[in-house]
């Protein structure tokens, strides 16, 4: 959920980020730009953008869901993303997963 309580998803076999708003109720999606990306899971970050980990692209994808853009963060060994979390103490935000292929910890700090 985020600040505007609504529901984010990830669609894992559409390839693409779900959000249910319950006060239109009505779902609108975005389709990730790399194909196969697969997100398994989705969080909101405290600026409003929607962060996903891809299970077979090795890509962390942000969405800036006010304009549609998507920025695709290429990491830098193969990995397979699950659960992801975004660390909204920090300025710019965080983003950590578990590489499940290369028993380590990954931290992403976005430089825009």
């Amino acid at each position: 959920m985020d600040s505007q309580n609504r529901l984010w998803f990830a669609e894992y076999g559409a390839n693409g980020i779900g959000m249910f708003d319950p006060k239109t109720e009505k779902i609108q999606e975005w389709k990730l730009p790399t194909p196969w990306s697969a997100p398994y899971h989705v969080v909101p970050d405290k600026n409003g953008e929607i962060w996903a980990g891809s299970m077979w692209t090795d890509l962390v994808t942000r969405l800036d869901p006010k304009s549609g853009q998507f920025t695709e963060y290429l990491l830098p060994r193969e990995t397979n993303i699950r659960r992801v979390f975004v660390d909204n103490s920090t300025t710019p935000v965080t983003f950590w997963v578990g590489n499940n292929h290369g028993a380590s910890v990954i931290k992403l700090e976005p430089l825009d």
